[in-house]
């Protein structure tokens, strides 16, 4: 029986890398889709091709192009893939916008091609969430397609490939799709004893006898050649395989059929894809992460409440709100994102993130305004509303600008600890008890001579509240001890310390060859030279320590807070980097000994041992549930979003440290390393020397880092750390307001989710209506149900697909008792709920 090859011609495009976007619109998509057309109406090949984002440019700039495209989709010449806005960077994005790459890229695809996009098509990009599954299971996505999961760049390690190339991948909540590993590239060329080998490789492997060969000239586009095309034919005439032009998509159907109605097994994977090289782009030019975080948290906070002010009669901001969110998701591609493109790339990614930040920022105003102008604030002529972006209950630090010296009263005169900032002169105080999407009113009293004791207490740089007891280390600057007084335990090894920071050798052996902006290659490391460490401020809000540090011709400013009544201890580190070839981590090394640390993905959690064992060391992981293997002994960088957990292995005690814009970390079994800044050169070899990450650079500036530890007694899911990350990435928002009446009361909440292992994360209008959409998940692999009490009464509710059609989950409905719904979900699941006013 002759092999069954699928011929899919393809042109990976990055969309900018080592040329700028105008590059790709002006050089690369005529050049490339124009030979398309012409191979396809001359030979009848078929071509595929990905990213939304690539089509609403032809459609913007070359309409006559758009339209033969379309021609060709209609005749099966081509083939639309991905169904994503772009092929955006799968780790560093958070869950919402993985949905949203979806969500408007397929609706996009459906609009201007009638067709709904199977197969999820992101060859080049760096790994991969566990929990990627469930999602494109839920926005209509079969199959998946990648490549680089067989690459390894780990010196002193013998190579441990990933071993399969077809398998299902299952997420925790049990979703599964079929996936495919290429066997070769997705830049081949035609070559007969290369398909031959390839096929080889299929039936040894898996015992199959078909192959999908990836063809056409890549990253700077091109596409298939003529000659590609000839030798493919002359192939196929002589009947050397069964060979076809084909879509991806007649791979993974014949693949089905043979699989499920013939009962060839193949393998499931119930873990992240991890690719074992390119982990430096967890770090790289952190000024984007961070830049993409800020924009994440502003659109979701957007429609959240433009949501409540829809329904106070206001108008919503669709079509701004949804214009900002594809120019969000066009700096989610890969290369962009994960750090490795040229400068002129970031300097046009920087001039969009300030588009939305500032455009985002008034949306969020108008929002908020029609909120607040309708809140009783008659109690005083000057008041603070302090806004809950988040639909929970919570408290947090306030800071407030140009309040001068006042006093902030609560709703029954109590006084409220004020202080002000050191350095910014800003009001901070501690609100309590914000209701869930809500607010709580407080009262501005001039004059600052109102009782202000709080449990603050400071003995030279010791730092104490009913909580927490941290000490600094004055001569080092490194925090020598935080003693959780709940527990009774020291959370430090006393010989190390926390707040470590140290520079690390981040160079390539070949240098200036290697791959520095994408690989790190870590080498001896260096301590800063402490200049000083001084005594800032000692309540009553908070107590601050000041350590200014340098390295070389980089400055380091830390700060170590304690606030009053917080049982955490706050960090920031700020920088201006200007190193070569150096990567600065900051460490906590616990006081107890640990296999493996947890860590927070996309919607969801995993754990992952410490990449120092050499052999089982018979501790069993809970997420996924496995026991260790080989190719943990690779995994000395990974990545995770705004928490880790380190807690003690009988479960007693430990810590979770949350941050405000990091994705790489590493745990050697001492010390858990917050990768804080590298300076690789970005270039390639043909290229001048061009370093990362520059302070010196007008659009990258000071870094600055925010980071929380927080003591905890049980185990990782103690003090729900999915709920921690989102309140310290969404901070209260506080706006003055002068007296006037309202309808609304002084203290309200518009949403209420319960339990606490419930997260939702999206409140926005439906796409094709005035329904009400809400996304939760469940962040704990705990099964419940969850309630949401809403600000009003529904009609109707019942859980739709993340692409908001009613088409590829069970509509089930859920009964409306007033404003509270209650929805069962399962561990670690992603809901969607449609909700009709």
């Amino acid at each position: 029986m002759k092999g069954k090859v699928f011929m899919v011609g393809h042109a990976h495009i990055d969309l900018s890398w080592l040329w700028t976007r105008s590059e790709t619109i002006l050089d690369i998509i005529p050049r490339t889709f124009w030979n398309v057309v012409d191979l396809a109406e001359r030979y009848g090949v078929v071509f595929s091709q990905s990213s939304a984002q690539l089509y609403r440019w032809v459609e913007e700039y070359y309409p006559e192009l758009f339209e033969r495209i379309r021609d060709l989709v209609s005749r099966g010449l081509w083939e639309v893939v991905g169904g994503s806005w772009d092929e955006y960077s799968p780790l560093l994005v958070s869950g919402e916008s993985l949905v949203r790459q979806y969500l408007y890229g397929k609706r996009y695809f459906m609009d201007r091609f009638g067709v709904d996009v199977s197969v999820a098509w992101l060859p080049d990009s760096f790994g991969f969430p566990w929990t990627l599954p469930q999602i494109l299971s839920k926005s209509g996505l079969r199959f998946f397609m990648t490549h680089k999961l067989k690459w390894q760049v780990e010196m002193n390690s013998p190579p441990i490939p990933f071993p399969y190339h077809i398998f299902w991948w299952r997420s925790p909540d049990g979703s599964r799709i079929l996936a495919y590993h290429t066997v070769g590239s997705y830049n081949e060329d035609v070559n007969e004893s290369r398909i031959s080998s390839y096929l080889d490789v299929m039936k040894a492997k898996h015992g199959l006898d078909i192959l999908m060969y990836v063809y056409g000239r890549g990253d700077h586009g091109g596409g298939p050649t003529e000659d590609m095309v000839l030798r493919a034919l002359d192939i196929s005439r002589r009947g050397v395989f069964d060979l076809k032009f084909s879509r991806a998509e007649d791979f993974f159907h014949e693949a089905e059929r043979i699989i499920e109605g013939l009962g060839v097994p193949i393998p499931t994977v119930d873990d992240e894809l991890y690719v074992k090289t390119h982990r430096g782009t967890y770090t790289t030019e952190a000024v984007v992460k961070v830049s993409n975080r800020m924009c994440e948290n502003l659109l979701l906070t957007i429609e959240r409440f433009s949501s409540i002010a829809y329904t106070l009669g206001y108008g919503y901001p669709y079509e701004d709100v949804k214009r900002l969110w594809e120019l969000l998701l066009l700096n989610q591609v890969h290369d962009n994102l994960d750090g490795t493109s040229i400068e002129q790339a970031y300097q046009d990614s920087m001039i969009d993130y300030t588009r939305i930040k500032r455009e985002g920022s008034d949306l969020l105003a108008r929002a908020i305004k029609a909120i607040s102008s309708r809140i009783d604030t008659s109690r005083s002529e000057r008041s603070i509303v302090v806004f809950n972006p988040l639909p929970w209950s919570r408290g947090g630090v306030v800071e407030v600008e140009g309040l001068g010296d006042v006093s902030i009263v609560d709703a029954d005169g109590k006084p409220i600890p004020t202080q002000r900032d050191t350095e910014t002169g800003r009001s901070i105080f501690i609100a309590k008890d914000i209701p869930g999407l809500g607010y709580r009113v407080y009262s501005i009293v001039d004059g600052t001579d109102l009782c202000m004791d709080t449990d603050l207490k400071v003995e030279g740089f010791t730092l104490e509240n009913s909580f927490v007891k941290v000490t600094v280390d004055p001569s080092e600057g490194r925090v020598s001890s935080i003693y959780d007084k709940i527990c009774g335990v020291e959370l430090l090894d006393r010989s190390r310390g926390g707040n470590l920071l140290e520079i690390f050798v981040d160079k390539p052996p070949n240098a200036p060859l290697g791959e520095p902006a994408w690989n790190i290659y870590l080498g001896p490391c260096d301590k800063p030279r402490t200049l000083s460490v001084e005594l800032i401020e000692s309540g009553p809000v908070r107590a601050r320590i000041k350590i200014a540090k340098s390295f070389g011709t980089s400055r380091f400013t830390l700060y170590v807070s304690l606030y009053a009544y917080a049982r955490r201890v706050d960090f920031e580190a700020r920088s201006y980097w200007n190193e070569e070839y150096r990567f600065a981590k900051i460490g906590f090394s616990p006081s107890f000994k640990t296999p493996y640390a947890t860590y927070e993905i996309a919607y969801g959690a995993i754990q992952r041992y410490t990449h120092t064992f050499r052999e089982d060391p018979g501790v069993k992981l809970e997420l996924p549930s496995r026991g260790w293997e080989d190719a943990d002994m690779l995994k000395s960088e990974v990545s995770a979003h705004t928490w880790i957990d380190l807690s003690d292995p009988d479960g007693s005690f430990g810590f979770t440290i949350v941050n405000d814009g990091r994705y790489g970390f590493s745990f050697d079994g001492e010390t858990i390393w917050i990768s804080f800044l590298r300076a690789a050169n970005r270039a390639r070899p043909l290229l001048p020397l061009d370093w990362t990450d520059r302070s010196s650079k007008p659009w990258v500036g000071e870094h600055k880092l925010r980071y929380t530890l927080f003591p905890h007694r049980g185990g990782w899911r103690a003090l729900n750390p999915a709920r921690l990350g989102m309140e310290f990435n969404n901070p209260l928002i506080p706006i003055v307001e002068n007296r006037h009446r309202g309808d609304l009361p002084p203290v309200y909440g518009f949403m209420e989710s319960s339990p606490s292992n419930i997260v939702v994360t999206a409140v926005k209008r439906s796409e094709d209506d005035s329904d009400i959409i809400v996304r939760m998940y469940e962040s704990e692999g705990v099964a419940c149900e969850a309630i949401l009490n809403l600000w009003f009464t529904p009609r109707d509710a019942y859980e739709t697909d993340m692409i908001e059609w009613d088409r590829y989950v069970e509509p089930r409905r859920y009964s409306v008792d007033g404003g509270i719904l209650r929805i069962p979900i399962n561990p670690f699941e992603v809901k969607t709920i449609r909700i009709k006013l």
